[in-house]
């Protein structure tokens, strides 16, 4: 069985993510989601596109975060003031390119692994190491 990834936010960071575990595994069972539908398009045929963030998560055990904000991981992964998760982590890996600062992703890591899930945050990531620090996340999980 192939490996289950869910990308969440297709930006520049969510697109050239997709790319590159497509190129690095073919085989993979990628699902796409964006706010903006639009930006799934280009990964139709090789991709499930997901009709909401809920969805995305519910099709992967790997959730790769590539949001532009700590507000939209919060809507993502139902974080409201209490803050605690409450979207369906339990047991899955959530991989966030662009992580909140310092103590507040600490704090959204001890709120995932409350909800049952692992966080990983991967932070500054340059093009030429992108795939390869992925894609060893990936294959050896936390």
């Amino acid at each position: 069985m192939s490996q289950r990834i869910s990308i969440l936010g297709m930006g520049g960071t969510g697109t050239l993510a997709a790319r590159r575990l497509l190129e690095a595994e073919p085989d993979i069972a990628l699902t796409v989601y964006d706010i903006d539908p639009e930006r799934c398009e280009d990964f139709r045929g090789s991709a499930t596109l997901a009709t909401s963030a809920r969805e995305a998560l519910a099709e992967s055990d790997t959730i790769v975060l590539a949001l532009p904000r700590e507000r939209e991981i919060d809507r993502t992964l139902e974080r409201f003031s209490d803050g605690e998760v409450t979207a369906p982590v339990a047991g899955k890996q959530i991989i966030d390119l662009a992580p909140p600062p310092g103590e507040r992703a600490r704090r959204l890591g001890l709120a995932i692994a409350s909800a049952g899930g692992r966080y990983t945050s991967l932070p500054g990531l340059a093009a030429e190491d992108f795939s390869t620090r992925l894609l060893r996340v990936l294959h050896c999980p936390a």
